[in-house]
């Protein structure tokens, strides 16, 4: 009795889409404004810091200088170096934009006005204990995939609360997973049902413009081809906010219920009981 007391509660699937579709209105603006932020972001740390090689780079092969000696090892190893750090801004401003996502969601849910905020250049959890985490799952779900597709499935549903549980609660990766693995524990069903129908929603953007494109034949004039197209920019926008709102909601579903089934310690009164 005691084991099932402790158990937690079932995740409902469709009340919990319910309620990420019913906050998605308010969330789109925020979210959609993160990700101009971020796009922009890219943009100026390319200006500030991959830029420069390239016009180095030009600038020795027009003097003559990358011909040989030093210059010819600089020019050569310039490619290189823009290459990483192109991969390097670009993980910096994935890994900022997903915490932002993250905390957006909440403030949604909690029914405040998200406010832009310092997360990319002092994000919050520090981007190593992150990117560390990132890795962990990416490379667990490789592993798992590559196998028989099944234990990599299992792999990130076990785990995949293990991102917001360091955002949230600021765990290390190790408590992160561990915290993803009891919180998940009796809704592994669930999870993937909910898995499912958010990747098919992600599919109706296209779905609805390729019936549309058929339906209007090869010749289709631009009074149907670009509505069509602007209809679908922003379902497709609107599919991809709605993971980030319902992780929030499973995570803090996931969090009540279990909170909510171990029972709290009774208090004492002179080593008896209340």
């Amino acid at each position: 009795m005691a084991d099932a007391a402790r158990s937690p509660g079932r995740l409902g699937v469709f009340q919990t889409l319910r309620e990420g579709l019913s906050l998605l209105p308010r969330a789109i603006g925020p979210l959609l404004l993160l990700n101009l932020a971020a796009l922009g972001l890219m943009v100026i740390l390319a200006l500030v810091f991959v830029l420069p090689l390239q016009i180095l780079r030009t600038v020795l092969e027009v003097g003559g200088l990358g011909a040989s000696g030093l210059g010819a090892k600089v020019a050569e190893a310039l490619p290189l170096v823009s290459i990483a750090l192109w991969w390097i801004i670009q993980a910096y401003v994935a890994l900022c934009l997903l915490v932002a996502q993250y905390r957006i969601a909440a403030e949604v849910r909690a029914g405040l006005r998200p406010q832009s905020r310092e997360v990319f250049y002092r994000p919050d959890p520090p981007l190593l204990p992150l990117a560390s985490l990132v890795l962990v799952l990416g490379l667990g779900a490789l592993m798992g995939f590559s196998a028989l597709v099944v234990p990599g499935v299992v792999f990130l549903l076990v785990f995949g609360q293990a991102l917001p549980a360091m955002i949230f609660e600021g765990t290390n990766v190790r408590g992160s997973l561990a915290a993803s693995w009891r919180l998940t524990e009796g809704n592994i069903l669930s999870l993937l049902g909910l898995t499912l129908i958010l990747l098919s929603l992600a599919f109706v953007p296209s779905f609805l413009s390729y019936l549309v494109s058929k339906a209007a034949g090869p010749g289709a004039s631009l009074v149907i081809v670009l509505p069509t197209v602007t209809v679908a920019i922003v379902l497709l926008f609107a599919v991809s906010c709605l993971p980030a709102l319902v992780a929030v909601i499973v995570y803090q579903q996931l969090r009540a219920q279990v909170a909510g089934s171990i029972p709290a310690e009774q208090p004492e009164t002179d080593g008896v009981p209340a």
